[in-house]
């Protein structure tokens, strides 16, 4: 193993980590769309395919771990880590033209992957986001208590916060020159959190409280774990004259799961708070997921991605409740369905001696989505986003920086809703080295 190279990728990603903005309020998604189901459906596959439009189930790339299809972790020559953070701003409009802004700055990924037999089977490990709930809503109302003959000022916070994690572990395998296939288990765990607290002030005197009223929170923790296994295949279709060039068609599936969920009300302060009730416990069953997508390389210059993702979420089944889900009457979610595209440039192509602009990588990309969860009924929830980056080479072989943005909408002001508005900054730190190498004696 070259140590000096281990101790700069763990020095670059501790940057990277410690990189975020000490003033985010939250970590995380940031829509009041968040409150619905388990949270906002996100996807990460890498830096690169995030500023691609977000797809790539049909690519190959040495330069970086595919999370979208595990099929494409067999090629693989370098020992590789990665880790993403990702900065939001967000701004809601109701349809009264009222609007709200939120900032928040999460580390998102991180990945590690490297070849048991170079260019034939590779091993990935990844965590990254499944859901992310972060939301607060405020309401405000003057209240007369008749039988104290007193007027108080009362406001509300509905909150939430946390979210599904996934933790990836898995190998891709090299059957032939035109198929690869592969499979990962995925650990999906974590705590979502909604509250609503209460305060009560003097209308006379803001922010001053009235003797005899004391503050309120109400909170429902709701933690939840299971594995599911996804399994995917590459088929390479090569075009051209060049070997360089080719069309790559890829599928992977992703088996329906049960997670473990155990729920808990409470009331009180985080440390000083009373359970209420009995503990419930329940499953919650997850769907499967489909993906396809199709890729076109030419001359290691152009990559072109295109991808569908499907999600059958309108047969979504639980034993809790959740905002949009009742196991006994209503049922708000829907079949979800992402559609991507991207493209990548780069000048040099292989040429590593060319000038360094010539072997800056630049991206651009664009997905439609309509959401899982409808906020009322008959009405979808849809997102439009232009995605962009670039990836810059840096002094170490194999390591790059790559910046990337997002920008787009999601929702509508009818139906008394809320549209967001939004961009996202991800600064990714991607290093790769030839960790084993087999000593040779004259």
């Amino acid at each position: 193993m070259n140590m000096p190279a281990f101790h700069r990728l763990i020095g670059l990603l501790l940057v990277l980590g410690v990189a975020m903005p000490v003033a985010a309020q939250h970590t995380g998604e940031g829509s009041v769309y968040s409150r619905f189901g388990l949270g906002s459906r996100l996807d990460y596959a890498s830096s690169q395919l995030q500023a691609m439009g977000g797809g790539g189930a049909g690519l190959f790339n040495l330069n970086y771990l595919n999370l979208s299809n595990p099929a494409a972790w067999s090629d693989q020559v370098l020992t590789r880590a990665s880790g993403t953070v990702v900065f939001q701003r967000l701004r809601a409009t109701d349809a009264s033209g009222n609007t709200a802004s939120l900032g928040s700055g999460a580390l998102h990924a991180v990945q590690f992957s490297f070849p048991l037999r170079a260019r034939r089977i590779g091993v990935g490990l990844a965590f990254r986001p499944y859901t992310r709930a972060n939301y607060l809503v405020r309401t405000g109302t003057r209240q007369i208590i008749p039988e104290l003959g007193d007027t108080v000022q009362t406001r509300i916070d509905y909150a939430g916060e946390g979210g599904l994690q996934q933790l990836n572990a898995g190998l891709g395998l090299y059957l032939h020159p035109r198929l690869s296939v592969g499979v990962s288990a995925d650990l999906i765990f974590g705590i979502i959190e909604h509250t609503q607290r209460t305060r009560f002030f003097d209308p006379e005197l803001p922010g001053v409280i009235p003797s005899g009223y004391l503050p309120t929170l109400f909170a429902t923790s709701t933690r939840m774990a299971g594995v599911r296994a996804t399994a995917g295949l590459l088929l390479r279709l090569p075009t051209g004259t060049r070997g360089s060039d080719g069309v790559a068609v890829g599928l992977t599936v992703s088996t329906p799961t049960v997670l473990r969920a155990t729920r808990v009300y409470t009331l009180g302060e985080s440390l000083d708070r009373d359970t209420l009730g009995t503990t419930q416990r329940g499953d919650v069953h997850l769907p499967l997921s489909v993906a396809l997508g199709v890729s076109y390389q030419q001359d290691n210059r152009w990559t072109l991605v295109v991808d569908g993702h499907y999600e059958p979420w309108s047969r979504f089944r639980s034993d809790l409740d959740f905002a949009g889900y009742d196991p006994n009457g209503e049922n708000l979610f829907k079949d979800r369905l992402r559609l991507s595209a991207g493209l990548e440039y780069l000048p040099a192509g292989t040429d590593y001696s060319a000038p360094y602009f010539h072997q800056v990588a630049y991206r651009l990309g664009v997905f439609w989505e309509q959401a899982y969860v409808a906020p009322r009924p008959g009405v979808s929830l849809r997102t439009l986003a232009l995605t962009g980056g670039l990836s810059f080479p840096t002094l170490f072989p194999g390591t790059r920086l790559d910046i990337n943005l997002e920008v787009g909408t999601r929702g509508t002001t009818a139906h008394n809703l809320v549209r967001d508005t939004y961009y996202r900054i991800g600064l990714s730190v991607n290093v790769g080295e030839r960790w084993f190498l087999q000593r040779r004696f004259n």
